[in-house]
């Protein structure tokens, strides 16, 4: 092949294609056929300021590509916790309690085709059996054949595509399941449904996380969660076959159907190709189980493709870090190879987005540093308002930024009389710690439960807890590898050492959790080593250092309690929240790169899962399409607004990306070869400046950017969000 069969290698020059027509895409400010080629890169379980600030030095993503096309910095998840939204993604379905808890018990149909609403502004959606707001494992995983996906449509419209997917297959009888269904090929989830957590086969050791030879997870690729796509299709692929076959369906590094094979020729590229990285590579683990493709790069930084199919697995790790270095080593392995493609440069667009946000802090287990020790991101705090806005919700409707997205009819919100929050949303109380349940009422017991409440993925105030620690006589720092920044404020005590005066403990009476310090990535060949550090300053309740009289080698952190309702010895739990909705997936920020985009752009206005998807229908112009057998809502091709819209795509007024993306659109002639000067920039290159787009005055978008010299800095009022203890989607 004589494509990237080395680092810095072209691929052969693009064929001439047809000229698109001039009818005008929507409000995308797109001619029909200007886009091409689209490659989707899914990410993980970051918030924009633990990804675009630099907070965690991964300069490749937060840097580099921005530079080469736009930055939405207000690109919001739809729901919490990942499945939910790779759902959203695809058929515009609004989030439940068993796609928010990514499908943890058992993978049973979620409802039938009468369960679809037929009407009304959920129309489309399917309405759990169970009610709304029911209990994980009480709804299903796998959506009815009458709902369909963006790839159903693309086959009703001959628009070509695959699914790739790092690592799938790797692990026999682990998904070898229709589209790269969790378990063997004989579980389905109407017959034989697999338990996702018990009676595991031999060789696995989890359907839902990462294991050592196989990172791939099924909760992170949405094709096998539609009947219609799988045990009974609804539509037949444009060129044959299958929606689950080879040519649709795809390890990422096959030899034979991966895609550095297919990006041979504009002819053998798919239309539209989503890409899965594994659970290392999309930021997902921040420590990782297997190769993090460290070990792919030359001593110069430079991709190392090898001859013949790249396979950077076959390579040995450096270290085993994951996180956003990770996804750095991902990207910058695949993006050159995307780039120098033909089918890339006559039409591409390469979109780099994340499933949902995780707020900017150790304690979420999705960032290597917190916020509050980083000059841009430092108004950022470990507290519940924090959480909250990392559950936030924002879409553009007819040209106004709303902070707002429809609930469906699954995870709804609602108050008491006394204001407090009954409902987890779609946001899932993901990062906060609601009011308990009651266990009896009048009086409430316990005193701050919630009668009615439904927690969904809400935390829980926690207990005491004793960690491993060094201290030494005469300083105030305890290094302590478990410490994370809500732990501040806690009272400490030593009741394990004996170091003081007198054989008493070294840490006296009145001690607290005073500032804590936790850095990263560290790197090591161990993958069960940490990647972050931690530390925290003793302090008395004023503040002031407080040295320990002897050696320090055990702290105990008191319990915490939810505010104006503490026991003695507890503290408050800065997470707690009874009265804030939580309505979305928060703010990821995303970054898009084509031909069709001036590089080093930036868009403010409010985007979501359904606008992203709402953008794929009208591009691909999938209302052309010839499937308009009548199902229980809508058509494939008429979508449930008879303009080709699915789900919540179709919600009334919401604006696909648009001439603040596409802010190249009009100067790229139809020709293949002609790119209007907007070639992204090389990836060693320096950044180009970038620039703020006017998005004609969009009223409720509270942040705005300064870029300059490679770096982000926050404006003075921005918002900024932040949470979590461990979210495991």
């Amino acid at each position: 092949m004589t494509g990237i069969a080395g680092t810095g290698t072209a691929f052969a020059a693009p064929t001439q294609a047809a000229s698109p027509s001039e009818a005008v895409i929507t409000s995308t400010g797109l001619t029909a056929g200007q886009i091409k080629h689209v490659w989707l890169i899914i990410l993980e379980n970051k918030s924009y300021d633990a990804t675009f600030t630099g907070l965690n030095q991964n300069s490749y993503l937060w840097s580099t590509l921005p530079s080469e096309g736009v930055l939405l910095t207000n690109y919001y998840g739809t729901g919490h916790s990942s499945m939910d939204n790779y759902i959203s993604m695809v058929s515009g379905q609004a989030p439940q309690e068993d796609t928010q808890s990514d499908c943890s018990g058992a993978n049973t149909p979620f409802g039938t085709n009468a369960d679809i609403i037929t009407s009304g502004p959920n129309a489309g959606q399917v309405m759990s059996p169970a009610g709304a707001n029911a209990a994980n494992g009480k709804n299903g995983c796998t959506y009815p054949s009458q709902v369909p996906t963006l790839f159903n449509q693309f086959d009703a419209a001959g628009v070509t595509w695959k699914g790739y997917a790092q690592d799938l297959g790797n692990q026999p009888g682990r998904e070898d399941g229709l589209c790269g269904a969790p378990g063997s090929a004989a579980n389905d989830p109407a017959t034989n449904p697999l338990s996702m957590s018990s009676n595991l086969p031999a060789g696995v050791s989890s359907f839902t996380g990462a294991q050592a030879n196989d990172q791939y997870v099924a909760k992170h690729f949405p094709f096998p969660w539609f009947s219609g796509l799988t045990t009974s299709p609804l539509t037949t692929p444009a060129q044959g076959g299958t929606d689950c076959d080879a040519n649709h369906i795809a390890n990422l590094d096959s030899a034979t159907n991966g895609l550095f094979h297919d990006l041979q020729s504009e002819s053998t590229t798919p239309a539209f190709s989503w890409i899965t990285p594994n659970n290392c590579s999309d930021a997902h683990d921040a420590v990782c189980k297997g190769n993090n493709l460290s070990g792919a790069f030359d001593a110069n930084g430079n991709p190392v493709y090898g001859t013949g199919t790249p396979n950077p697995e076959a390579t040995t790790p450096v270290n085993y870090t994951g996180g956003l270095y990770a996804s750095d080593l991902f990207l910058e392995y695949y993006i050159p190879m995307i780039e120098k493609s033909p089918a890339f440069q006559d039409g591409g667009l390469i979109d780099i987005t994340f499933d949902e946000a995780n707020p900017p802090f150790t304690y979420t287990g999705n960032s290597f540093n917190n916020a509050t020790d980083y000059a841009a991101t430092a108004s950022v705090q470990p507290n519940a308002s924090a959480g909250i806005l990392a559950d936030a919700a924002g879409e553009n409707i007819n040209g106004t930024n709303v902070a707002s997205e429809p609930t469906g009819p699954n995870s709804t919100l609602g108050t008491d009389a006394a204001g407090n929050q009954l409902y987890p949303g779609p946001g899932n109380n993901a990062f906060i710690d609601r009011p308990p349940a009651c266990t009896s009422t009048n009086p409430n017991v316990p005193a701050n439960c919630v009668p009615g409440i439904v927690r969904g993925g809400s935390g829980n105030t926690p207990g005491a807890r004793t960690d491993a620690a060094v201290g030494t006589a005469g300083s105030p720092t305890v290094t302590d590898s478990s410490i994370v920044a809500t732990d501040t404020g806690r009272i400490v005590t030593d009741s394990a050492d004996t170091t003081g005066a007198g054989g008493a403990s070294p840490i006296p009476d009145g001690t607290y959790v005073g500032a804590v310090s936790n850095t990263g990535p560290l790197f090591s060949s161990d993958p069960t080593a940490p990647v972050v550090t931690g530390s925290f300053q003793l302090v008395d309740a004023s503040g002031n250092p407080v040295n320990p009289t002897g050696a320090v080698t055990s702290v105990t952190l008191s319990a915490e309690g939810a505010p104006g309702f503490l026991a003695a010895g507890q503290t408050a739990d800065p997470l707690y929240d009874a009265t804030d909705a939580t309505p979305g997936g928060g703010d990821t920020g995303s970054v898009l790169i084509s031909p069709l985009i001036k590089p080093g752009t930036v868009s403010n206005t409010f985007y979501d899962h359904y606008s992203w998807l709402r953008t794929m229908e009208d591009i691909f112009q999938v209302s052309d399409g010839t499937d308009t057998t009548p199902l229980a809502a809508g058509t494939v091709s008429g979508g449930v607004d008879g303009l080709g819209h699915l789900g919540f795509a179709a919600e009334a007024g919401l604006m696909p990306f648009g001439p603040d993306v596409f802010t190249n659109a009009g100067k790229v002639a139809p020709s293949s070869t002609d790119t209007g000067g907007a070639t992204p920039a090389p990836s060693n290159s320096p950044n180009s400046p970038i620039k703020t787009i006017d998005t004609g005055g969009v009223v409720g978008d509270s942040r705005a950017l300064l870029i300059w010299a490679g770096a982000l800095v926050l404006a003075a009022g921005a918002v900024l969000v932040g949470r979590r203890r461990y979210i495991m989607s």
